[in-house]
């Protein structure tokens, strides 16, 4: 029965064919074959995602779009080095350090000794911790009749200088209870400059606010400039 079934709808669907296609009619009928009933075929056709890329995707290809993977990417954290603060306010512990930062800042404030000269620091009890310190200045690549200059700092503070101008002969002879002791030389009728016998003594004394001069520096010392 089942066999005569199929031949006579055979028969009808070509002559069904024959006339939609005398009449210019495309017939499609899904779920119509002539494959026997056991059989299943799947027929799947790619489309390219472009006019030059063309792709298929299995149908067992499986997708989790759920599921990320994220790459770990390692940064270092820059420190910069601790700033040293060489200021002191008088209440926090006092820390010996920045010395050299201090008197090079000092050594602008102060005229060069000659013109296109420059001060090298020569003797010194220079500390930041301290009341009342000082620091001599000499002439670079002079000679002892070369002018010098004298420092004087509160702890870090830079308080000014001995004389207003640079001096030669200049020698810090001792200190004492916030006191620094100083002879200047100074050149006597014809003497050679290298060995001048005139010779004065003066003290610089903190007084707590400021330096005082004990003593007084003549013309010949001073040459009428400070």
């Amino acid at each position: 029965m089942k066999n005569s079934v199929n031949k006579h709808f055979s028969g009808a669907w070509s002559s069904l064919l024959v006339a939609a296609s005398a009449a210019g009619i495309l017939i499609s009928v899904a779920g119509c074959s002539d494959t026997p009933e056991n059989t299943a075929t799947t027929s799947r056709t790619a489309t390219p995602t472009s006019a030059s890329t063309a792709s298929a995707t299995p149908a067992d290809a499986v997708t989790d779009i759920s599921t990320t993977t994220e790459t770990a990417v390692a940064t270092e954290t820059v420190t910069a080095p601790p700033t040293v603060d060489t200021a002191w306010d008088g209440t926090a512990p006092c820390v010996r350090s920045g010395a050299s930062a201090i008197v090079g800042n000092a050594i602008t404030e102060i005229p060069t000794p000659v013109p296109g000269g420059q001060w090298v620091p020569g003797d010194s009890n220079f500390d930041s911790c301290d009341d009342f310190t000082y620091v001599t200045l000499d002439t670079l690549g002079g000679t002892v009749s070369s002018p010098q200059q004298l420092m004087f700092f509160h702890y870090h503070e830079f308080l000014g200088t001995g004389t207003a101008c640079n001096l030669p002969y200049q020698q810090v002879t001792g200190t004492d209870d916030n006191q620094v002791h100083v002879t200047y030389r100074y050149i006597v009728g014809d003497e050679a400059n290298a060995s001048p016998q005139g010779l004065v003594s003066v003290t610089y004394r903190w007084n707590g606010s400021g330096v005082d001069m004990i003593g007084e520096l003549p013309p010949a010392v001073t040459g009428g400039r400070c």
